[in-house]
């Protein structure tokens, strides 16, 4: 078996707490971002890269050698290739000052789906901004160059691991241009918290729906047949009148709802906070799918009676939140 490096360990711990240390103070300095901003001089660092350090002991090298032979040609190609190290400190920065970034928003997910949130970014200038690159802390980079005054749409995909709002971590966005021996990078805080809905459970035997539900059932009238129209249920659909006349007629009904209602009910349903929104979750799918009338009864709120895509994304988000009184708050 494998066995982990004490001194590694030590390290690895070293590093996250100066990480934390350095994230803490970039906050303070900085503060939260509104969702559209522009990167000022002032939030941009810039360090040399590994070839750059090596590009800088090179030209400390043939100095020396230039001046221990006390070699003309041998001075001017140090300064000479200085000169371009000290060029591309300039152009490095250059690359992200005035770059504007617009927050687009991210669509809801299930909990353990990845978050695709969106971003734009604009450049204003009449010079190419080359090999940008946009990633969370730890995760895969996204490149986003961008021509001349042009502007682009790209997506960072973030996991989730549970449902609740998710607050954004930090952005990043550097470049290594134009040629490498410098890095340059900017921290972006979004004061964002994307939805994440709660995983679905199982799909719930027919027989046990009625252990989280209770049916309300219409008081309407049977009004007659009148012609099918795009939008209606299946449900309606007057199946023995089309099996004899080939005529697609829909069941009409006045006074009330067309069919049952059913009310899923928080208090129902047994199990921690994040089960019971579980379970429910499946259960709004199921019904919604059906193109069943259905309404949600949670703590310190009721949905519905009501049907379809909108009711069930308005279900969701109100389940993605929602604790039990006396759970702990998230």
């Amino acid at each position: 078996m494998h066995m982990r490096s004490p001194w590694r360990s030590l390290h690895d711990r070293w590093r996250d707490c100066w990480r934390k240390r350095v994230q803490d103070w970039v906050l303070r300095r900085q503060g939260s971002d509104p969702p559209q901003l522009t990167l000022a001089s002032g939030r941009i660092y810039i360090l040399p890269t590994v070839p750059g350090l090596l590009y800088a002991a090179m030209l400390a090298t043939m100095l020396a050698g230039a001046m221990n032979y006390n070699n003309n040609l041998g001075f001017a190609l140090t300064f000479l290739l200085a000169g371009a190290g000290v060029a591309s400190i300039y152009h490095t920065h250059r690359i992200l000052v005035g770059l504007r970034i617009h927050y687009r928003g991210a669509e809801p997910v299930f909990a353990g789906d990845p978050l695709q949130v969106r971003f734009s970014l604009v450049n204003d200038s009449a010079e190419a901004r080359e090999e940008i690159y946009l990633d969370w802390t730890g995760s895969a980079a996204v490149p986003g160059g961008l021509p001349a005054r042009q502007s682009r749409s790209l997506c960072l995909p973030l996991a989730t691991s549970r449902r609740g709002s998710l607050p954004l971590p930090r952005l990043r966005l550097s470049t290594r241009a134009p040629l490498g021996l410098m890095r340059a990078w900017a921290w972006v805080h979004l004061d964002a918290r994307p939805l994440v809905y709660p995983r679905p459970g199982s799909r719930v035997p027919a027989g046990q729906a009625t252990d989280a539900s209770l049916r309300d059932r219409g008081d309407e009238e049977f009004a007659g047949l009148r012609a099918y129209q795009p939008g209606d249920s299946p449900r309606r659909v007057a199946w023995r009148h089309y099996a004899r006349s080939d005529e697609l007629l829909v069941q009409d009904y006045r006074g009330g709802s067309t069919e049952d209602c059913r009310w899923l009910d928080w208090e129902r349903v047994a199990g921690d906070a994040d089960t019971r929104a579980s379970r429910l979750a499946r259960l709004v799918i199921d019904a919604c799918e059906a193109d069943a009338a259905w309404g949600l009864r949670l703590p310190g709120t009721r949905l519905g009676p009501a049907r379809g895509r909108d009711h069930l994304h308005r279900c969701l988000a109100a389940l993605a939140t929602v604790e039990s009184p006396g759970d702990p708050q998230r």
